[in-house]
């Protein structure tokens, strides 16, 4: 009789464990959000690294305007002084042909500011990968503290069963020692998230520039779906990447270094107009007089320089261009690596899914056998940890493919802000 009424009782203390174990708490009340595109969008507007970029176009675009007033008049004095005389003389020089002189300098001004323009949006670009590089930490350190919360509650829950248990006689001392062991490792482990977890909310404050109060939010809808396109992806990398812009204006700059060492084997033809006051030699007549006149200018420089220097221009040429062809290489293996780490990542999903429900199903079982006095809680327990573990796996994978899925879009013009236009309108 004795036997009945203890078993009876240890089933009711079981019974009423598992209704407390499958028990929600929810701590979601004033939570506030802010939205991962908007923090972007400020970096993009503020960071220091982007300042200095817009200094640099701007410094460029103000070399651009200065090469284009070649094409104008230019003015120049000239005071000779001697013992007991002194003569003034004033130019005005327009320059009617020179060769390509000052279209090869207007070109290269031109070529400095488009590098400049695309050095910027190689600056938005990165950091902008800085922020996924964050986003990622952020959100396996987030979803990593959600389940070991979950775990330690239903861990503690079972505590309370086995603490009804001991009372019952069914369980002793050491049955609650040995969980709160378990406990204590999981909150170990916890707290180590945890400050990961500060760490990536720190890096968003560092990119920004200001605290970071609220929970980082992002649209995490699809951006490839269906089946993807490889060459097109390589065709669209290959046109949008910053690198390679950058380097085809340095093209564009060795070219007009040619030109200009070209341009010098050929005359300059020059308007001149002259007024003269003042004498410096003797019998020199020392009257007021204005001339406009026709100037012809030619040098070669010094033996062979000429030749050197454009064979020098031309080389340099070449060499852009191979760097070219190997950022192309860089460029073509990093969307690579971006891909197939993508795809692996998308089937270790799928894996993981599938286990989860597995897992799952082995974790309900072991709760019901023990509710029937057929498994220990130790089973319950492993089975919890095996679940949780396999849990925390996808949380890492799922954060990650949310970063490579941004990236590979990034890469291929396809990464569309809150503004609704694609990173192309971004980058200017």
């Amino acid at each position: 009789m004795l036997g009945k009424q203890s078993k009876l009782a240890k089933t009711v203390l079981v019974f009423f464990g598992l209704l407390l174990n499958s028990t929600l708490i929810s701590a979601n009340d004033n939570i506030c959000n802010t939205a991962f595109d908007e923090l972007v969008l400020e970096g993009l507007s503020s960071h220091p690294s982007i300042e200095v970029s817009k200094k640099i176009v701007i410094g460029a675009d103000l070399q651009l305007s200065s090469a284009k007033w070649g094409y104008y008049p230019t003015p120049s004095i000239d005071v000779a002084k001697s013992l007991s005389k002194t003569r003034i003389t004033l130019r005005l020089d327009q320059p009617l042909w020179d060769g390509g002189k000052i279209n090869a300098v207007r070109d290269k001004a031109q070529a400095r500011k488009t590098e400049a323009t695309y050095v910027y949006a190689e600056s938005q670009y990165q950091l902008i990968e800085d922020y996924l590089n964050t986003l990622q930490k952020y959100l396996q350190a987030q979803d990593k503290i959600s389940i070991m919360n979950s775990g330690i509650g239903q861990l503690k829950s079972l505590m309370q069963v086995i603490d009804r248990m001991i009372v019952a006689g069914e369980l002793s001392i050491a049955d609650k020692n040995l969980l709160s062991t378990k406990i204590a490792d999981i909150y170990s482990s916890l707290e180590t998230t945890r400050a990961e977890f500060d760490v990536a909310k720190i890096q968003f404050e560092i990119l920004t520039g200001h605290n970071v109060e609220c929970d980082v939010s992002f649209n995490d809808k699809p951006i490839f779906r269906g089946s993807i396109n490889i060459e097109l992806l390589v065709d669209d990398a290959l046109n949008f990447s910053p690198s390679l812009k950058i380097l085809n204006a340095r093209i564009e700059a060795a070219k007009s270094d040619v030109d200009s060492a070209e341009s010098k084997l050929l005359p300059t033809l020059k308007l001149r107009g002259e007024y003269k006051q003042g004498a410096l030699y003797d019998g020199e007549n020392g009257e007021k007089e204005g001339l406009i006149y026709l100037v012809f200018e030619m040098s070669t420089g010094a033996g062979a320089s000429l030749l050197s220097n454009i064979g020098r221009s031309e080389i340099n040429v070449l060499k852009v261009k191979n760097e070219k062809l190997s950022k192309e290489k860089e460029v073509i293996d990093k969307l690579m690596n971006n891909y197939t780490r993508f795809v692996a990542v998308k089937n270790n999903i799928e894996i993981l899914s599938n286990d989860i429900i597995i897992a799952e199903k082995v974790f309900d079982s072991n709760n019901r056998l023990f509710f029937l006095q057929q498994k220990k809680w130790t089973d319950v327990v492993n089975a919890l940890t095996a679940l949780n573990k396999k849990k925390i796996s996808k949380a890492q994978l799922l954060g990650e493919y949310k970063v490579l899925e941004m990236k590979l879009a990034l890469k291929t013009n396809r990464l569309s802000l809150k503004t609704g236009g694609f990173l192309s309108e971004v980058l200017q």
